[in-house]
């Protein structure tokens, strides 16, 4: 099994929302409403918040001592599908440190999306337009593809290649450590 700093990743079970993070949603989408002078209809946020929270009951929580990862698995992450023939099989991972810092390095990602859903998943990092960005807290979120799709995923490499030696940078440059399998 892959090793994650923080600790072996713990299954706590599906997501628990309560009346708080339901009365803390729609005060938030009625300010944001304010803020932005928008009319704000109650039912519209009402209902909004009612599929948001069915959406978050969905996602299973996975803890070690650093991270928090939710979990979403098909019609749950289906908010960051837009692919017809991909809507209900993708997962999608919302990864935090429970420190709140921002540090998360790619590798313990790719570990995530491995112990999480196995080695042969597609895990997808977006990095938006501007027009696109969320940007509300220290987390990150990764899109990931079932195995059946991978092989035709239009970017990346179609290869696999590891360095094995643990050396300064790769290629004689400062900083690179072995830290997969061989």
């Amino acid at each position: 099994m892959d090793k994650l700093k923080g600790g072996e990743l713990i299954l706590k079970g599906y997501q628990n929302i309560d009346t708080n993070w339901f009365d803390y949603r729609m005060e938030l989408i009625e300010s944001y409403y304010k803020e932005n002078k928008m009319k704000i209809d109650k039912q519209e946020i009402y209902e909004a918040s009612c599929k948001s929270a069915e959406i978050e009951r969905q996602a299973l929580v996975y803890t070690n001592q650093l991270f928090t990862i939710l979990c979403y698995r098909g019609e749950g992450a289906d908010d960051l599908v837009h692919l017809p023939m991909l809507k209900g099989k993708c997962a999608y991972l919302s990864i935090r440190r429970n420190d709140r810092k921002s540090n998360i390095y790619w590798h313990e990602k790719m570990k995530m999306v491995q112990i999480i859903l196995g080695h042969d998943w597609f895990g997808v990092e977006l990095y938006p337009p501007y027009k696109f960005m969320v940007d509300t807290a220290n987390q990150y979120h990764i899109i990931c593809i079932p195995p059946e799709f991978t092989d035709d995923f239009p970017f990346g490499w179609k290869h696999r290649e590891i360095n094995t030696e643990n050396s300064k940078g790769g290629n004689g440059r400062a900083g690179q450590t072995f830290r997969g399998t061989k």
